[in-house]
């Protein structure tokens, strides 16, 4: 399994906060170097220097095939394994070009066993790497891997083709671009798939590249259950990680979507999961308390869920499984050697196998280091658990035992509020994927209505909510700035210039594009999207509400050109856009003006914090609304 998760595990490898996407300006970022910083627990001098990576593979898959009933498959296996290898497979083991997000370790490859109380299954993951250490160059290695796997097995790459234009890397920040695995079977030919990045290009694109893979993919209606799963504890809380392919073109190849929960505990991740039909009440949280016993939280390294979609499972996945990075929960592999037996001895699964696998694979005692066992994952397949054991090789390091390394994490928690306001400035409101899904399209009139119908409580009471805050303000540099944005909202003194006016002209011009089965419910988001802000600006602490007009004002500068953009494609009279136009130019002062007045508010930390819950909390409602938007467009109507 990869390495799904920032760790500082070789010399060179960067750590990046989990909570926080890499292209963030204020992102820490550090570098540790195993012969600088002993402390990290890695030993390099249990590494065989001269070995190279495809020699040390080939030695340990060879080991795994014999010890799990696949020897004679072992050639085969092999044969493929040195021609999905050729970009790197005689670099010499220690001394990485590429830092590989692959495994623990940075070496370009992983082995993990899939077993359950009926069968085995062996699996390789590779990354194909370019003549230059770069996300781009590794991209092409990746295709060319692609037409490599077409010719020689007979690999389907349609579904791949349909979507490689979201993917093919600019965000030179992203850890990787695309991996290939291969798994191995006894009564089977191997079966071939990829991993995709969804955030090669921006991660504040992620949610939206994956939607847009799934609705080209045939999954039209899939993505509600996503924003659902994510909405349970909140965006920044839940991270898009990869999107995987099997290479076929059979009825039951999947497409599958994966979720890094930040500091989720077993709860949330159980909770994550009830969205698969495979779900089965109680299993996610005992599977946490085997693997990682009295752990309350997974916050050292995330975990992670995976939901597949088949054919025919266009609302809900059809499978969810859950994957858990033991090595940061163990003190060495002997333990979790230990904890592994446990579970597979009182579920009936295949101890046996398990232990002739790590008995053949390991190359020390399992007591002197931590990591091999990189991860471990669960699910119900046909109403029998199924789980697999992610190998790391340990090629170019051995993490000493009790010694594991902790994640560099910023948490939202931790953030200033300017730091706040510049992670949504760098997560535009306009990469919802109800947004882009709108640009994309054919303009959409009667979705257009909807949106601007369900936003209309909040613009009605807009001025009043505002002119509540500046009663309460005791910062007279503040309501100065506040007073001047409510002038702009009053129309300067003129009655015929307030925009509440304007607005509603610009209803009346569209009113015919209104959906003629419009029923109480499409209306639900924005009465309850307007409900959330009047808690918010009527709160007691007047900064809480002050918090959100400053995000309602960054997002107002992102909305408007794209609202702007999205009429002018229906030919609507200009006349009657002028609530769009004058907001595509004040919401830039607005926004400025609010970067100006959090540094007011930082003068005091009681009131930056109250400022930064009303920056979130009225985040989680934006998205909601958005959410619910998105359900209404294309779920319901």
């Amino acid at each position: 399994m990869a390495n799904f998760d920032d760790i500082s595990t070789v010399s060179g490898l960067i750590d990046r906060p989990e909570n926080i996407s890499s292209d963030t300006a204020f992102h820490l970022e550090h570098q540790i170097s195993i012969e600088r910083h002993p402390q990290t627990g890695f030993d390099p001098e249990q590494l065989v220097p001269t070995q190279t990576y495809v020699e040390c593979g080939i030695e340990k898959l060879t080991a795994l095939c014999e010890s799990v009933g696949l020897s004679s498959k072992t050639a085969q296996i092999i044969e493929i394994f040195r021609s999905i290898t050729t970009s790197w497979g005689n670099k010499t083991v220690g001394d990485p070009t590429w830092q590989s997000d692959v495994s623990d370790d940075a070496a370009p490859f992983e082995f993990s066993l899939a077993l359950d109380s009926d069968s085995v299954e062996l699996r390789v993951l590779v990354e194909a790497q370019g003549s230059e250490a770069t996300l781009q160059a590794n991209w092409q290695a990746g295709l060319e891997l692609n037409q490599y796997l077409a010719a020689t097995y007979h690999v389907n790459l349609d579904r791949f083709n349909q979507i490689a234009d979201l993917y093919t890397p600019t965000n030179s920040t992203a850890k990787f671009s695309i991996w290939h695995a291969v798994c191995f079977y006894p009564d089977q030919e191997p079966a071939f798939k990829l991993y995709l990045n969804p955030q090669s290009q921006s991660p504040s694109r992620s949610a939206a590249i994956v939607e847009e893979s799934l609705v080209r993919l045939g999954f039209t209606h899939a993505w509600p259950t996503l924003a659902e799963t994510v909405a349970q504890r909140g965006p920044a809380q839940a991270e898009f990680v990869y999107f995987s392919l099997d290479l076929t073109a059979a009825p039951q190849a999947r497409a599958k979507v994966y979720l890094r929960h930040h500091d989720a505990t077993p709860d949330a991740l159980e909770s994550a999961l009830s969205a698969a039909q495979n779900y089965v009440a109680g299993d996610a949280i005992e599977f946490c308390k085997a693997m990682a016993p009295g752990q309350t939280s997974f916050s050292a390294k995330s975990a992670i869920t995976c939901f597949s979609f088949i054919s025919g499972d266009d609302r809900t996945p059809s499978t969810g499984t859950l994957y858990l990075p033991i090595s940061n929960y163990a003190t060495d592999d002997r333990v979790v050697c230990d904890r592994i037996d446990l579970y597979f001895t009182q579920h009936g699964l295949p101890v046996s196998s398990y232990q002739s696998a790590i008995q053949s694979f390991v190359a020390r005692s399992l007591e002197s280091g931590i990591g091999m066992h990189s991860y471990v994952s669960f699910r119900r397949e046909q109403h029998q658990r199924r789980v697999s054991i992610y190998l790391n090789p340990e090629a170019n390091a051995v993490r000493s035992p009790g010694k594991a390394v902790l994640v560099q994490q910023s948490p939202i928690a931790t953030l200033s509020l300017q730091e706040m306001a510049c992670r949504y400035q760098d997560f535009p409101l306009h990469h919802h994927p109800f947004f882009q899904r709108l640009q994309r399209e054919s303009v959409n009139k009667e979705s257009l209505w909807l949106l601007l119908t369900n936003f209309r409580g909040a613009a009605t009471h807009f001025s009043r909510r505002l002119a509540n805050i500046i009663a309460r303000i005791d910062d007279q540099r503040i309501c100065c700035t506040l007073v001047k944005q409510l002038n702009d909202e009053l129309g300067n003194g003129n009655i015929d210039a307030i925009h509440i006016k304007l607005f509603e002209r610009l209803m009346s011009a569209i009113d015919t594009w209104k959906i003629a089965s419009c029923s109480a419910e499409m209306l639900i988001p924005g009465q309850e999207f307007s409900q959330k802000l009047e808690e918010l600006y009527s709160d007691p602490n007047p900064y809480i509400g002050l918090g959100a007009a400053i995000l309602l004002e960054i997002y107002g500068e992102q909305f408007d050109p794209w609202l702007g953009t999205e009429l002018r494609r229906t030919n609507i009279n200009s006349a009657d856009m002028i609530w769009v136009t004058l907001h595509e130019e004040l919401e830039v002062d607005h926004a400025d003006e609010s970067l100006i007045m959090i540094r007011y508010i930082a003068e005091s930390k009681q009131n930056e914090e109250s400022a930064k819950q009303g920056i979130e909390r009225a985040y989680l409602a934006s998205r909601q609304l958005l959410d619910g938007l998105y359900r209404l467009c294309y779920d319901v109507i």
